[in-house]
């Protein structure tokens, strides 16, 4: 079967499954990694890598071979999922790195880097080793991060509504005349 079959059968399937799948701007890529845990060192080097290797689109798939496919932003190879169950060295599902929840994939991709860095991606190598990369500092999130550590209104404490209490009797005490 020629490899343009397979990717037509993997694409007609992709989307009867429902599989849901997004192309990211520059900066809303930039929030999404900085908001699954990349360390800003390396951002701009992942930026330029999934812009190489899949256009920011989450639903990416390169068929090389049928033993050589790679999934998703990352373009991971199988060897890191398996078809239809979890497996592979990230203990995925391949067709999980297809879907909109870029959550996994960083999970996998980071695996990837920490067991074979960003030469792993060949366009990585190609495009963005000793070029210039991606200017994400521009991006809203670069310079105001995404909040981590603020509870939602209706989640605070009444301990934290007692010490603005306590704090407004000290005022209105201190702002009286002696």
């Amino acid at each position: 079967m020629s490899s343009a079959r397979v990717i037509q059968i993997v694409l007609v399937l992709t989307l009867c499954l429902g599989l849901q799948a997004k192309v990211y701007t520059r900066c809303q890529l930039t929030r999404e990694l900085l908001k699954n845990n990349f360390s800003r060192t390396f951002l701009s080097n992942w930026v330029c890598l999934i812009e190489q290797e899949s256009d920011r689109n989450t639903s990416a798939m390169v068929v090389k071979s049928p033993r050589r496919k790679y999934y998703g932003l990352f373009q991971i190879g199988s060897e890191w999922c398996k078809e239809g169950k979890k497996g592979g060295k990230c203990d995925i599902t391949c067709e999980s790195l297809l879907d909109e929840d870029i959550k996994d994939d960083g999970v996998c991709a980071v695996k990837v880097f920490e067991a074979e860095g960003f030469k792993y991606w060949a366009k990585w190598e190609a495009r963005c080793k000793g070029h210039v990369l991606p200017d994400i500092e521009k991006c809203p999130d670069w310079v105001h991060p995404p909040s981590r550590v603020s509870p939602p209104r209706d989640k605070r404490t009444i301990r934290g509504k007692r010490n603005v209490r306590r704090f407004s009797r000290r005022a209105i005490f201190l702002s009286q005349p002696y």
